[in-house]
């Protein structure tokens, strides 16, 4: 119940689902015969997608959850006991091939690869469970990491966890384990602020290793 409230209630803030919101309240206030109400609660719908579907707004909203968080090269972070990878960026299998299905995300792929090769963690541990049916997202991502040259001795899973609390929560329980306080984090830039504030619940010391930006100056 708790896992589809966090899914849900969100829907009903972000643009389309707050303008479907507002429709239906328009549709109720014409069956009371409040035309003029109604009429405004449509022209603000109007005015909610429009604005929300220039780029303009959309680099205004990545931007202010991205701004705090800087790329940064392998040689900047400190080392760890541990670099964990969430997931996001997988969406099942390829039928026919076994292959991972990968989203935008992958930039996490990547980045977790490189900071594993240059030293920063002995381990990686990846975080991502099964919430639509397919394999865990954590097995999906170690295939992947293991044509990246990522031995899989080098990595641990963490295969139950459906949302961010849910990664911190099983992460930390794993971590804790083999010893490990200090972590590299590595999610996207926009999905950061969340990420640390759940694993700082779990009482872990974490460095932000953010990647795929979304607002990025041009040449």
């Amino acid at each position: 119940m708790g896992y589809l409230l966090t899914k849900l209630l969100p829907l009903f803030v972000y643009p389309l689902g707050l303008s479907l919101v507002l429709v239906l309240m328009a549709l109720l206030l014409l069956w009371q015969d409040r035309k003029r109400a109604a009429k405004v609660l449509l022209a603000v719908v109007a005015v909610i997608l429009w604005v929300s579907s220039t780029p303009r707004f959309s680099n205004w909203i990545a931007g202010t959850l991205e701004r705090d968080y800087q790329p940064l090269s392998a040689d900047a972070l400190p080392n760890a006991g541990a670099i964990v990878l969430l997931g996001g960026m997988t969406h099942g299998i390829v039928p026919g091939t076994g292959n991972a299905d990968l989203s935008g995300e992958v930039d996490r792929l990547l980045y977790a690869a490189s900071l594993y090769k240059a030293g920063r963690a002995p381990l990686l541990l990846l975080a991502g469970g099964n919430a639509k049916g397919y394999e865990p997202e954590a097995v999906s991502m170690r295939k992947v990491l293991v044509t990246l040259g990522v031995p899989r001795k080098a990595m641990l899973l963490e295969a139950r966890s459906r949302n961010t609390r849910q990664n911190a929560k099983y992460a930390a329980q794993i971590l804790r384990q083999r010893g490990i306080s200090r972590i590299i984090l590595v999610t996207s830039a926009y999905h950061m602020g969340r990420a640390l504030f759940e694993f700082q619940q779990q009482g872990l010391e974490e460095y932000p290793a953010a990647t795929d930006y979304q607002v990025v100056e041009g040449p």
